[in-house]
Order: structure tokens, then sequence, then C-alpha cells
């Protein structure tokens, strides 16, 4: 894994690359999505997907919040 850095509305965070493995019709259907709105960054979009996983799950701490809600108001997206 490799790490850099990327900022958020509020702060710096650490990252970690992860290589995933998508099934075909998730690429596709996330593929499509991007194409048809210009500026979106793939890696953006699961970024935040994975975040509101965590928030309706219960396990966010408050750094997954902040990015969650950064993916949802914010134009990072």
């Amino acid at each position: 894994m490799s790490q850099g850095a990327t900022t958020t509305s509020a702060q710096a965070v650490g990252v970690h690359a992860l290589g995933v493995e998508l099934p075909v019709d998730l690429a596709q259907a996330l593929e499509s999505y991007v194409a048809q709105r210009p500026g979106r960054d793939p890696a953006r979009l699961l970024q935040t997907a994975l975040a509101q996983f965590l928030v309706q799950h219960g396990g966010a701490r408050p750094e997954v919040r902040e990015l969650y809600l950064d993916g949802l108001f914010g134009t990072g997206l």
C-alpha cells in the first residue's frame, strides 16, 4: 500500500491506496455514473460510499463522519 496526503474540508488526513476488485456490473455502473458527471473522481466516490456505509453501521470515527459529510454536502464529489 502506498501512502500520500489529501485534505478534507476541515483537516489533512493520511490516505492508503487499496487495490479493490469490483464485480463487472458495479464497475460499469461506476464508470457510467462518472462519465455522465464530468469532474467527478471515481476514487472519491468510492471513498464517500465507504464512509457512508461505516456511518450507517455505527463504525465511524469522527474523521470518517467528516469524510461522509464532506461527500454529502461538499464539492469533493
